[in-house]
């Protein structure tokens, strides 16, 4: 476990092409190849460490959290015997304001907590977004549980954490990105086009995050079955998984930035 390899997966779009569509005439073709190296090596330069900040950890430990109180009848008391607090409604609404209460407490690295905390926040309105069929943001009662219900192994663990390392990717390529092509834009009207293209593009970047972020799901399901079997791992557990998820995802970048 840890050591899978899966071989250059397939994504909808290579990242070079991606960044060709993005970058329009403001970059010449014979650049684009090195801004889409560029901004991988900036990615890949924050994944490799930002295991040890302790803020990622909580926001991830939140996931795992959730995940491991879904196999409990009493799943709210078991979240706030471990320090989170979401009362009586579990609708995405209050999971939101809990992740932020839970992580503001362990901050560490502010740029790398917030954008945890962030993803957190993200993966679990997308994963209840998917998971209900009338998604309503402030369900009450006994409802507001059972979609987490799904979560409780590894199966639905690997699927919530998937979106939260690709929601983690897609922040990271979306800030350096602008950043390496924002270096290029030599007028005000081609800093314009520029964010207009970057809105038009977030879909096609979040679906090829999405796709990034798979190389960490099979994984991640081993590794809930056999370490959070009704009990959340220690710090340094979910350190150890952290380190090979991230070094997975930048394995995987580094195969888009050679494609």
């Amino acid at each position: 476990m840890g050591h899978e390899r899966l071989g250059l997966l397939p994504k909808t779009k290579r990242w070079s092409v991606i960044v060709e569509e993005l970058a329009g005439s403001m970059v010449p073709q014979k650049k684009v190849e090195s801004v889409a190296r560029e901004t991988i090596r900036n990615i890949q330069g924050r994944l490799f460490q930002v295991n040890e900040d302790s803020g990622v950890i909580a926001a991830f430990k939140f996931i795992v959290a959730l995940s491991v109180s879904a196999q409990y009848s009493d799943s709210l008391d078991f979240l706030h015997s471990l320090g989170i607090v979401i009362g009586s409604n579990a609708s995405p609404y209050f999971v939101a304001k809990a992740i932020h209460s839970f992580v503001s407490t362990h901050l560490g690295s502010p740029e790398y907590g917030n954008l945890a905390q962030s993803a957190a926040v993200d993966a679990i309105s997308v994963w209840h977004n998917d998971n209900r069929n009338q998604l309503r943001l402030f369900d009450t009662g006994r409802d507001s549980l059972e979609v987490w219900r799904k979560t409780g192994g590894g199966a639905g663990f690997c699927e919530l954490s998937r979106l939260f390392f690709a929601k983690f990717t897609e922040r990271y390529i979306n800030y350096f990105l602008e950043r390496v092509l924002s270096s290029t834009a030599e007028s005000i009207s081609d800093r314009e086009e520029l964010n207009q293209r970057l809105s038009e593009h977030v879909e096609v970047m979040s679906k090829h995050a999405f796709e990034t972020a798979k190389i960490t799901q099979s994984f991640a399901a081993g590794w809930f079955n056999k370490y959070a079997d009704r009990t959340v791992p220690s710090d340094e557990e979910i350190k150890r998984f952290l380190r090979i998820a991230f070094g997975k995802l930048t394995e995987e970048l580094g195969r888009d930035a050679k494609t």
